[in-house]
C-alpha cells in the first residue's frame, strides 16, 4: 500500500464521520442518526461492503461516477473532492462544488455592501443570494430557482429586461454556455432547456461562438425604477478564492458600450 494510499483511507473515514446517517440526501428517518459506516456507505453505493472497504483503502480503483456520488454522500468540499479525484487518477472535473453550497456569511456581507446589483451564483449558473439593489432592479434574481442563463435566455421577466437581446445579450450567454457544456457535461441540461425555445435553438445552431466567460461586457438593460430608457452596465465577474465554487456577479453602471471607468450609484 502507497502512503498516499493511507493517508487518503484515513481522510475518508474522518469525512464519514463528520455525517451521521440522518445528514445524507433521502435519509430513512427508520435508520436513525448513527455514524456513516463503510456498511452505511455501502448500500447508499449500491455495492458490497467488501467492495467499498477495498476503494477506501486503494486496493480497488474508484470510478468517476464512485468520486461522484462519495462528494454527493459526505458533500465534499471542492478542495476535498479535487484530492480524491487525484488520488484516483482521475480527471477533474472543471467546476467542483458542493451539491448545495453554502454561502459564507462575510460573501453575503460583501455583496450587501456594494453599491450596485450583485449576485452569488454556481457552477451551473443558478443564482444563490442578491444583493438589495439586485432585488430591485432585477426582481427576478430573487425568485427561489432563478438561473442566470435560464431566466435571459428563455421569454420572462429576466429576458425582457435585456435591451437589444439579440445583438447585445444571447451571444455571450450562449458562447459561455457553449464552454461549460463542452466541459461539465452537467450544463447539457441546461443547453437542453434553453433550446427548447425556437429563437434560442436556431441562435444556438447558427453559431459556434465559444467564451470561457462572458464578464467585462458592457450591455444596455432595461432596469427598473432607474430610468426609462435602457442602461448601459458592464457585467463583471469575481471567483473567491476561499469558496471557488460561487462566482460573484455584478452589474456596474456605464455612460457607453465603451466607458472604461464602471460608476457607482447610491
Amino acid at each position: 500500500m502507497r502512503d498516499t494510499d493511507a493517508d487518503m483511507s484515513t481522510l475518508l473515514k474522518r469525512w464519514r464521520a463528520r455525517r451521521s446517517v440522518a445528514d445524507l440526501p433521502a435519509a430513512d428517518p427508520a435508520h436513525g442518526e448513527g455514524p456513516v459506516t463503510q456498511a452505511v456507505m455501502a448500500v447508499q453505493l449500491g455495492i458490497s461492503e467488501h467492495h467499498y472497504r477495498r476503494l477506501e483503502t486503494g486496493r480497488r480503483p474508484m470510478s468517476s461516477d464512485v468520486i461522484a456520488e462519495i462528494s454527493r454522500l459526505l458533500t465534499l468540499h471542492p478542495d476535498e473532492q479535487l484530492a480524491l479525484y487525484r488520488w484516483a487518477g482521475r480527471p477533474a472535473p472543471p467546476l467542483l462544488s458542493p451539491i448545495a453550497p453554502d454561502v459564507p456569511n462575510d460573501l453575503r456581507d460583501h455583496i450587501d455592501r456594494l453599491p450596485f446589483p450583485a449576485l452569488l451564483e454556481g457552477p451551473d449558473f443558478g443564482i444563490i443570494a442578491v444583493n438589495r439593489r439586485a432585488a430591485r432592479a432585477c426582481p427576478w434574481t430573487a425568485r427561489p430557482g432563478a438561473n442566470v442563463m435560464v431566466d435571459l435566455l428563455l421569454p420572462g421577466p429576466g429576458r425582457d429586461q435585456c435591451a437589444q437581446w439579440e445583438e447585445h445579450w444571447a451571444p455571450p450567454l450562449l458562447a459561455q454556455l457553449r464552454q461549460g457544456a463542452l466541459v461539465n457535461a452537467a450544463l447539457r441540461a441546461v443547453v437542453d432547456r434553453v433550446c427548447e425555445d425556437p429563437q434560442v435553438r436556431e441562435l444556438w445552431h447558427r453559431t459556434a461562438d465559444l467564451r470561457r466567460h462572458a464578464y467585462g461586457t458592457t450591455r444596455p438593460m432595461h432596469l427598473d425604477g432607474w430610468r426609462p430608457r435602457p442602461a448601459w452596465v458592464r457585467i463583471m465577474g469575481w471567483q473567491p478564492l476561499h469558496e471557488p465554487s460561487l462566482r460573484v456577479i455584478t452589474g456596474e453602471p456605464a455612460t457607453s458600450p465603451h466607458d472604461p471607468v464602471p460608476r457607482s450609484t447610491k
